[in-house]
């Protein structure tokens, strides 16, 4: 077997118990025991548990209770129901209840085990169908974020040009002469929208990239005035628009740090943009004349790298979907701001690239959030 699955053994008989761990066992299997329902159906609750063989007249809670609980807290546990009793009525009554199959006693073991195998191989069937499922959902997923934020710098480009060709009559040589202000703004909005679509299809190649395995990083001895000095300057434009201040080398609470000193090897360009990124979010999630604090520090055997803002802050149950794939926190910023929502799931591939740590802290809901990564000093 690929895989070594877990049987428990729920009966109030002893050495039946005793007699199936011990076969079970030597068939491979890893074997769990519950000499009732009750006990059986909180082992199957804590361990990891691909079948069970369940008695179906027992103290404190019968076979048909088990099943019930077992499916409704883990439906992917393949139930096979036994007895000495049984009837017509019970076996149906097991099945509909999501019962793999049932079985009598006396056990049969060539059966029994033949049962085991073929819900062992269920299982495994139905855990890649889902996997399959999930894939699909994905794939729709992305394909509907690649259509849609493409399509819309695409449609501000096809529309500026059909403004100016209709401005000039379709002459090439009169438009590249006409240097008309409006005209100049309808340029200015090709190139922007082109450099949107550059960095979107950039963002998704990367990713992709990483994702195969075949990025490969640039190392460099590191000096972090290298990466923190060309930080305002880069994010000049957007916080300008805001009126929010990028301060370096203090935290919001005031502390001043000294990160002259701090040297480290990694891919300066990645590292670098990691940063970009993190402090670019922290613009767009703050409110006006907001405050954007990036520092960093040596903690212990890494050098530690934090960006903290005031703005509107994250709730704890998104503190770790940030940084999946194509998620954003929030929805309402999705449609002003073009992106797959990519930008710190990339950011994560590089500093797990890097052998480094990444997370996310916020005290909830309006009061601001920091993005904070380490990498060893090697």
């Amino acid at each position: 077997m690929d895989k070594k699955w877990t049987v428990l053994v729920i009966d109030d008989e002893q050495d039946l118990r005793e007699m199936l761990s011990f076969t079970l066992m030597n068939e491979g299997y890893n074997v769990l025991t519950a000499a009732n329902g009750k006990l059986g159906v909180e082992k199957a609750e804590k361990e990891d548990v691909d079948v069970i063989i369940s008695d179906i007249k027992m103290p404190e809670m019968d076979g048909i209770t088990v099943l019930g609980k077992v499916k409704e807290m883990k439906p992917g546990i393949e139930v096979i129901m036994a007895t000495g009793f049984g009837t017509m009525e019970t076996a149906i009554e097991s099945l509909r209840k999501g019962a793999f199959d049932f079985i009598h006693k006396p056990y049969n073991i060539d059966q029994l085990i033949a049962l085991i195998i073929k819900a062992c191989e269920t299982k495994k069937l139905k855990s890649q169908v889902i996997s399959l499922q999930q894939m699909d959902k994905l794939k729709d997923e992305f394909l509907s974020i690649v259509s849609h934020e493409l399509k819309t710098p695409l449609a501000s480009i096809s529309g500026a040009i059909q403004l100016l060709m209709d401005d000039e009559g379709v002459d090439e040589e009169t438009l590249i002469k006409n240097n008309s202000q409006e005209n100049q703004k309808l340029l200015k909005m090709i190139s922007r929208n082109a450099d949107k679509i550059r960095k979107l299809i950039d963002n998704l190649l990367d990713f992709a990239k990483m994702e195969s395995g075949f990025w490969e990083l640039k190392i460099t001895d590191i000096k972090m005035p290298e990466i923190m000095d060309d930080i305002p300057v880069t994010v000049k434009p957007v916080a300008s628009l805001k009126n929010i201040e990028v301060v370096m080398g203090t935290s919001l609470s005031g502390q001043k740090y000294d990160c002259e000193k701090l040297l480290f090897k990694g891919d300066m360009d990645q590292i670098g943009r990691v940063v970009v990124n993190f402090v670019t979010n922290a613009v767009k999630y703050t409110p006006e004349n907001g405050k954007v604090c990036v520092w960093a520090e040596k903690s212990e055997n890494d050098i530690k790298v934090v960006v903290e803002d005031n703005g509107k802050g994250i709730a704890a149950e998104n503190l770790q979907k940030v940084f999946d794939k194509f998620y954003r926190v929030d929805q309402h910023l999705k449609k002003l701001e073009a992106g797959f929502g990519l930008g710190l799931a990339i950011c994560k591939k590089i500093i797990e690239l890097h052998k480094g740590k990444l997370w996310a802290e916020s005290d909830g809901l309006g009061k601001g959030s920091r993005f904070i990564f380490t990498i060893p000093v090697i």
